[in-house]
């Protein structure tokens, strides 16, 4: 057994024994103490009282479903950490131990171990586990392949094009255990700074039996109560991250971040790749072509010396980016150790016994430690120094080092990891590859140098939840991509919205120039989604940091599959890319574009059972089912689940800007909520010594009043708020008809001010501004919300944003205003914000909702079928409405060759009821039901609306004429560019022609630069006045009984003109003479009595 005396102990011995004799060694060896119980938190070496040796077998009971079994021929043990497993000092747990005829048996509460004693290695024959699973007994035996297993993640998905050729196995299985072969791992030595080394023995076998059944969280705690706590990053962490790989400058940088500030985008880390380091001398070139290093390696690759080029001073450039509470990350290759051209080689050699004149390079070694400590004291702490915060391990070299088992990658981070431990300055964080189980202990993650594809981008949600299986909880990917393709405006809009809601935000790119990652190089729109994608970002850090603690404390990373929630239902291993994002939301991100002809991705989500509130359309969704939702290049779908209460801070440009004052707490829709926030000081390890706080805050609605109690703080830190203000927001509410604080009633406001509460009209939420107080004490907040019901806005918040959006498209696209009325558009498009002018009538108003969106949709519906652009927008904004489609004619031909009958017949389409005219009224719910075929005498106008059999509106109006082709209206078409009507006598025609009616779409023309001139004859009714309408734009000019009777000439927009005119009954001819110029066209003609509405004109013969 490899045991010795614990550091700390030794030290104090030592104390004592030099009987204190100048306070500079007490401070220096208390110092040095700190450093090494920090290295040592983790112990070993288990409880005896959990180990039962047997013959060369000894096995320890490390939790009720985790147990270690070794073997040794020798009968010798180690209780060293491995690279793996590093904390077996556990609580022991309950078990018996029962000795009968050279079988050893050990019993947990979930498992059952037999081992015959007298026989050898583990083996089938002499080692079995039973334990329960989905109700039924599993023995496990040595060999047993675990066949269901949920894998894990992979070292790197360099180069990769979607989804990674492999993962590796991870420790969630749908078997319901997991066995982890620890044999091979090397150890760590019980040094001052734990060391790696070679196992001991003669091919010992270390085995880790975990079972658990479907109780997958459970695992993982147990996972990682053994192999080490999951790190826990910094707070800076969180917020965004610039990573390019280009040749910046100092004064680039500056420039960038003077964008940043200009665009409002926030930003909180800088990662400077490669080229911050002097890459190319003249010694590392020949013939033009790049020479091999004494390591073998690309010269310039490796570097520890500053391009003085770019960076002429580094010092005051890090001076510079902490200033702006910018942290800084440097790229590190380190393969080719230090070269003779580094500044720090002189030094460097001599401590490594090389002769600096002789230019002999130092080798790199990361298992040496001495040369770990010399490079880590003499390289690389001169430049942490002077500003950098941490350091991008870009190791893509050897996969072996010195020391069998031992790979670089698990090492390198090791190493960097521990050694910002042992300073004890800032939070450790490094920057690197998976290095294997254990890796989970340091980090973040660097995922590596992936294609800008939609195939990337839909691997990575699905890839990053799996790697929690191992613990892996920060990976951080190159949002955008690296290499390849530039990719689309509407790729990187998404992969922004993605990384928005992944672990670590960082985006990355080549230095290729196709492409962009500055999201305001971007169309305005995008720009405009993606800025508000970081700022949501930001909002959500207090979130973040709070689930970065429980991930901390449970194994259970923030990003994981749904499948840990719901382990029993199916459902939730059947959508890859749907995760949970922390323990209240539920993520499903768009990773494929919008098919063309759309304007939004039909995205299926499973909703477990409960409620749930969609944050992007503001729908509260019943949950234990699948549903498909269409998304908009601006949506993320995002689902809170009921009563959660979600902490946010107030719009920053960097993450510590300001102390958390006020605090956000959006109470979402549910009977009862709770939130456990969790805050330290955010980059130091003072929290491990217990300097944290927590605030607790509850939620409970009660019919109609919700009340809202934050707790007194637990705990303390250093520079902690004394006291705080705090926002409450109120998603999918009622304006209140009371708010109290503390008991004390507080007034509505317009504009958000301390002791007031006020209504985001777009949002339909109420916020709540409570004014600040000792965070020592209670705050009650008690709101009552008028006796309506809450599913009465379900949805609003997207339908009114989604108005707004197609308002903004109607502005840049021809719409005719005289054929469709775009009031309601407009109207309902700012409907939050009169909202907020009227919260008195607010359910007046919400109750008006609908039918008024039926009512816009109309007239999209009618436009979208002359107008295709807005086909797109129609068949989206629909989902949200309740009208009956259009019905069709069968048949699109109207026009007769002799007949004077024509037959009418509609496709019915499901349920939908037809309703139609034929003397040109427009048709109700009272006209004709249509039945079957039926027969009008030509010519004959046809006017048809299709309605739900249930409740919902009608759709708009379908029209055909029938007519005979050979006696139909009279038209002629002509070439010519003018700006008011020509004499048409005087000109050739280039097309001749009869035409049902003035619809311009019935003659085949080009869109400018063209006239027409129509006759025929309209049947008047009975003698009487009669009032005559043209619209039009171009020029217009319409002759009754060949007199002219309205002269709307001129080049001009759709503008109506009218006139009355006396006739008598019967058919009166009648002639109009049109042009049109350029830029929209249109013609409408129409006439009405005091017996008869305005209607459209129909010519007779």
């Amino acid at each position: 057994m490899i045991s010795m005396e614990r550091p700390e102990v030794f030290i104090l011995r030592l104390i004592l024994k030099e009987n204190m004799k100048t306070t500079k060694l007490l401070v220096t060896i208390f110092c040095l103490a700190t450093a090494v119980l920090r290295a040592q938190d983790y112990k070993p070496e288990a409880n005896p009282k959990a180990v039962i040796v047997s013959g060369n077998a000894r096995f320890t009971v490390l939790s009720p479903r985790v147990i270690r079994m070794e073997w040794s021929a020798d009968g010798k043990f180690t209780d060293n950490a491995s690279l793996t497993f590093v904390n077996r000092n556990l609580p022991v747990p309950s078990f018996t131990k029962k000795e009968t005829k050279g079988e050893l048996q050990i019993t947990t509460d979930v498992l059952k171990l037999r081992y015959k004693t007298s026989e050898g290695k583990f083996t089938d024959k002499n080692l079995s586990v039973d334990f329960m699973v989905n109700g039924k007994s599993v023995a496990w035996k040595p060999g047993l392949a675990n066949t269901k297993n949920l894998l894990g993640t992979t070292r790197t998905l360099d180069g990769v094009n979607g989804p990674a050729k492999e993962l590796e196995n991870g420790i969630i299985s749908r078997d319901g255990w997991y066995l982890i072969d620890d044999s091979e791992r090397p150890l760590f030595d019980n040094s001052e700074w734990p060391w790696v080394m070679a196992r001991p023995g003669d091919k010992p076998q270390d085995l880790y039996l975990f079972a658990y059944d479907s109780d997958y969280k459970t695992a993982l705690k147990d996972y990682t109560d053994i192999a080490g706590k999951i790190a826990m990053p910094p707070r800076f962490a969180f917020g965004a991250w610039w990573s390019r790989y280009r040749e910046y400058s100092d004064t680039e940088f500056r420039d960038l971040v003077g964008e940043f500030k200009m665009h409002d985008v926030p930003l909180d880390v800088f990662v400077i790749d490669m080229d911050w380091h002097v890459k190319s001398l003249p010694e590392f070139f020949k013939n033009g072509q790049r020479q091999r290093d004494q390591a073998g390696e690309d010269a310039g690759w490796t570097g520890f010396t500053w391009n003085k080029n770019l960076f002429p001073s580094p010092e005051k450039f890090l001076q510079w980016t902490n200033e702006q509470h910018l942290k800084t990350c440097l790229n590190l290759h380190p393969a080719s150790g230090i070269q003779p051209y580094e500044e720090a080689y002189p030094e460097m050699a001599k401590a490594m016994g090389i002769d600096p004149a002789s230019k002999k390079y130092v080798p790199f070694d990361i298992t040496d430690k001495k040369f770990a400590t010399n490079y880590m004291n003499l390289v690389l702490h001169p430049i942490e120094k002077a500003g950098v915060d941490f350091w991008w391990l870009d190791w893509q070299q050897w996969g072996s080092t010195n020391i069998p088992g031992v790979n670089p990658t698990i090492y390198l981070n090791y190493v960097h990891y521990s050694d910002m431990e042992r300073q004890n300055k800032v939070r450790p964080l490094i920057f690197h590859r998976w290095g294997g189980l254990g890796n989970h202990r340091y980090q973040i993650g660097f995922s590596g140098d992936t294609h800008v594809s939609w195939e990337s981008l839909n691997y990575q949600p699905y890839f990053t939840a799996t790697a929690a299986n191992v613990g892996f909880g920060y990976w951080s990917h190159d949002i955008g991509g690296h290499q390849g393709d530039a990719g689309t405006a509407e790729l990187y809009t998404r992969w922004i919205q993605w990384g928005v809601f992944s672990p670590i935000f960082r985006t990355h790119a080549t230095a290729a120039p196709q492409h962009e990652r500055r999201i305001w190089a971007y169309p305005l729109d995008n720009f405009l989604i993606m800025r508000e994608a970081y700022l949501t970002r930001y909002a959500m850090v207090p979130y973040l940091y709070n689930e970065a603690r429980n991930t901390y404390e449970t194994g259970v990373s923030t990003v994981h599959p749904m499948y840990y929630d719901y382990p029993k239902e199916e459902n939730a291993y059947s959508i890859p890319n749907q995760y949970m994002f922390g323990r209240d939301m539920m993520v499903n991100p768009v990773t494929k574009p919008i098919e063309k002809g759309s304007v939004a991705v039909a995205q299926e989500t499973w909703l477990p059972e409960g409620k749930w509130y969609e944050s992007s359309t503001g729908s509260i969704l019943k949950g234990g089912r699948k549903i498909t939702m269409p998304f908009t290049l601006g949506d993320i779908p995002v689902f809170v689940k009921e009563g959660a209460i979600i902490p946010m801070q107030p719009k920053v440009e960097r993450t510590d800007e300001k102390p958390l004052n006020p605090l956000i707490l959006s109470v979402y829709p549910g009977k009862k909520g709770a939130l456990k926030l969790y805050e330290d000081e955010g980059n130091n390890n003072n929290f491990k010594k217990n300097a944290f706080t927590y605030t607790t805050v509850t939620s409970e609605q009660s019919g109609n009043k919700s009340h809202v109690v934050i707790a007194p703080v637990e705990g303390s830190f250093p520079g902690m708020l004394t006291s705080r203000g705090y926002e409450l927001r109120f998603p999918c509410s009622f304006p209140p008809t009371a708010v109290t604080v503390n008991g004390q009633n507080i007034p509505y406001s317009s504009e958000p001010k301390a002791g007031s509460w006020s209504y985001a009209g777009n949002d339909f939420e109420t916020r709540i501004f409570v004014p600040e107080a000792p965070t020592s004490t209670k705050v009650s907040v008690e709101v009552q919300f008028p006796d309506y019901d809450q599913q009465l806005l379900s949805g609003k918040k997207g339908q009114i944003k989604y108005m707004k959006n197609f308002e903004a498209f109607r502005l840049l696209n021809d719409w005719n205003d005289g054929l469709y009325s775009p009031f309601e558009i407009m109207s309902l498009s700012q409907f939050g914000q009169n909202l907020e002018y009227n919260l008195t009538t607010a359910k007046k108003e919400i109750d008006g909702f609908g039918d008024r969106w039926n009512n816009a949709l109309l007239t999209i519906q009618s436009i979208s079928e002359t107008n295709k652009v807005y086909k797109p927008y129609y068949e989206f904004l629909k989902t949200y409405g309740s009208i009956a489609e259009k019905p069709e004619f069968a048949t699109h031909e109207s026009g007769l060759e002799s007949d004077t009958k024509a037959k009418v017949e509609f496709m019915q389409k499901g349920t939908d009821k037809i309703y139609y005219t034929t003397d040109g009224s427009a048709p109700t719910r009272q006209s004709q039901l249509y039945t079957k075929a039926f027969e009008v005498t030509v010519p004959a106008r046809v006017n048809a609306i299709a309605c739900p059999a249930g409740d919902g509106s009608c759709s708009s109006v379908i029209s055909k004429i029938f007519y005979n082709k050979k006696t139909g209206l009279q038209y002629s078409l002509y070439k010519g560019k003018w700006n008011k009507i020509p004499d048409f006598s005087k000109l050739t025609p280039v097309d001749k022609g009869y035409a049902p009616d003035f619809d311009l779409n019935k003659i085949k023309h080009d869109s400018n630069n063209y006239g027409l001139v129509y006759n025929g004859f309209v049947n008047i009714p009975e003698d009487g006045k009669y009032t005559f309408y043209i619209a039009s734009d171009d020029g217009s000019k319409l002759y009754i009984n060949n007199q002219l009777l309205i002269d709307n000439d001129g080049l001009h927009g759709f503008d109506e003109k009218k006139s009355e005119v006396t006739l008598k009954k019967g058919l009166v001819p009648i002639r109009l003479e049109y042009f049109q110029e350029s830029y929209g066209e249109g013609l409408s003609v129409e006439f009405s009595s005091d017996k008869m509405a305005k209607t459209s004109l129909f010519p007779s013969i």
